[in-house]
């Protein structure tokens, strides 16, 4: 995203090339080292969705993940979804028999607002902060997980590396499927 929206909201630009060590830093970080205002975060947000759903055809889940979220689901996991994407997006990209297996899609969040989300799905879904693990692939994540008052799991082959996501105690590090697969 940033390499093809830098001139338009003048924020640093960035090559493919260096996207790489960008894993290595929290949002907050990403922001300051490009310039980014968080009072642009909205038109940002949204211009990132509008691109998102225009190029939905190219984003794919990493290699296992359908078959591991179907087994997830017959062995009885109640699955739900909290994304900064919206709903929609989210929806395209899983297709109709991978948004079956979620009891609930929660889309639009800000990245920086998901606690509330967090706990609001739990209630809806009726599950103790006991029986709760989020899963994500950021620190942001991970925060929003310690103040919704539930267990982390960082996914640390997504949008930040593993050991960024060490820094913010999750429960466990993610670094592939496999280890997802022992994990759940």
């Amino acid at each position: 995203f940033v390499v093809y929206r830098a001139a338009k909201y003048k924020f640093k630009s960035v090559e493919l090339h260096e996207v790489e060590q960008y894993k290595h830093l929290s949002p907050k970080e990403i922001m300051k080292e490009m310039n980014v205002s968080r009072w642009k975060l909205p038109w940002i947000a949204k211009d990132f969705i509008r691109l998102m759903k225009e190029r939905d055809e190219e984003i794919h889940l990493f290699e296992g993940m359908r078959d591991h979220l179907i087994e997830l689901h017959k062995r009885g996991y109640t699955l739900a979804i909290i994304t900064s994407n919206s709903k929609e997006n989210c929806q395209n990209v899983l297709g109709k028999e991978l948004c079956e297996l979620f009891s609930h899609i929660d889309g639009g969040s800000s990245i920086f607002g998901k606690a509330k989300r967090i706990k609001r799905v739990l209630n809806i879904l009726d599950v103790s902060k006991n029986q709760a693990i989020y899963v994500g692939d950021q620190t942001t994540d991970g925060e929003a997980a310690h103040k919704a008052g539930i267990d982390f799991a960082a996914v640390g082959w997504g949008y930040t590396s593993a050991e960024k996501l060490k820094t913010i105690q999750p429960k466990v590090v993610l670094t592939d499927l496999a280890t997802m697969k022992k994990f759940f």
